[in-house]
């Protein structure tokens, strides 16, 4: 049961986005007359094109799910039919790897603000280019395992969506439980801040961080707070997968890993003007970082493939947050491809969607 489990660091990798001055403005915006059917699953969001164009569609979407919000309509999963030659019933679990891809410009869709679901997202271009019946997007940004089982600031849990009729799930989340954000905030970010400015970067940042100890260092933070929290992921994901049997045990499940965020060799690093602030950390730190990716990525594999689950590890190298940012599968800031910061990029989780269906094919 869920209430037993014991607590442990959540190290959210929460979405940085500025929504107070646009949510204000297209709040009043007039929604769609409700209807009893889902929507269809919305086209791939347009890789060109004006800014305004694809702002300004993010923006209608972004105030369509504020009026949500604040109606408790809009608190659940995104639910969009398909073409129903695919899969009739898909469900995307997972954390902003599943949610969040590009922001400014971005492609909103339906759900709550905080979770950042995108149209360009792997989910959806798994779904759509399945032809699924029904896509259930349960997937929220700064999700973590607990979050499965029980709501998050008003969020239902992820696990409520599933049905005794669901055919695929997706799955993608571990990254939050294990610290990932706080490895970066401690081994990128405040390394590069002058000490007057710390304490401002701390709150700046609790939200990636949130439950780990950023001030004990690059080292600490790797090597006892996230693998200590690694240890117990372990154990978690076996809970995880076995929920999902038992309330959709007819459902082919398919789990994906994480890109790979910084890259293999400290050169890609010093040739990269995007990857500087890594520069500040010590080699050693480095090392422990390139480590800190594989553990994640192999306690997500093992877990799977104990489980009998479908994997894909999606991190080749070649493509991580110092690579050119028309080749970038994540970034560690976002402004060159329009990606949340330390998040994946279009392009990425077109990779990760071409990855899955290669997978599901095989």
């Amino acid at each position: 049961m869920f209430t037993s489990r014991s607590s442990r660091p959540a190290g959210r990798m929460t979405p940085v986005v500025v929504l107070a001055a646009a949510a204000t403005l297209v709040a009043t915006l007039p929604l769609a007359p409700s209807s009893a059917a889902a929507p269809p699953i919305p086209p791939a969001p347009p890789m060109a094109g004006s800014m305004a164009e694809q702002v300004g569609g993010s923006a209608q979407a972004v105030g369509q799910n504020v009026v949500g919000q604040v109606s408790g309509e809009g608190m659940g999963p995104g639910v969009t039919e398909g073409e129903g030659t695919g899969p009739s019933r898909y469900v995307a679990l997972g954390d902003s790897y599943a949610a969040v891809g590009r922001i400014s410009p971005g492609a909103w869709s339906a759900g709550p603000v905080s979770c950042v679901r995108t149209d360009d997202a792997y989910p959806a271009v798994v779904a759509r280019e399945l032809g699924v019946g029904t896509f259930v997007n349960a997937s929220c940004g700064g999700a973590v395992t607990d979050d499965f089982w029980a709501p998050d600031k008003g969020v239902p849990a992820q696990f409520d969506a599933l049905t005794e009729d669901t055919d695929l799930v997706s799955v993608s989340i571990g990254g939050n439980d294990v610290g990932f954000g706080a490895v970066i905030v401690a081994c990128a970010v405040r390394t590069n801040t002058p000490d007057p400015l710390v304490p401002v970067v701390d709150v700046a940042t609790q939200g990636l961080a949130e439950e780990f100890d950023t001030t004990t260092g690059c080292s600490d933070v790797i090597d006892r707070q996230a693998s200590a929290a690694l240890a117990e992921l372990d154990s978690h994901m076996d809970e995880v997968y076995a929920e999902i049997a038992r309330r959709s045990p007819e459902a082919r499940v398919i789990t994906t890993g994480y890109l790979a965020a910084v890259p293999e060799s400290d050169e890609e690093i010093v040739s990269s003007p995007a990857c500087s602030p890594f520069l500040a950390a010590t080699r050693e730190e480095r090392d422990k970082m390139r480590g800190f990716q594989h553990d994640l990525n192999d306690v997500v594999r093992a877990a799977a493939e104990r489980n009998g689950v479908t994997v894909v590890i999606p991190d080749e190298p070649g493509h991580s947050m110092c690579s050119p940012a028309t080749t970038r599968y994540v970034d560690l800031l976002g402004v060159e491809t329009g990606a949340a910061p330390v998040h994946p990029t279009s392009l990425g989780h077109a990779h990760v969607a071409d990855r899955v269906l290669a997978a599901l094919e095989g």
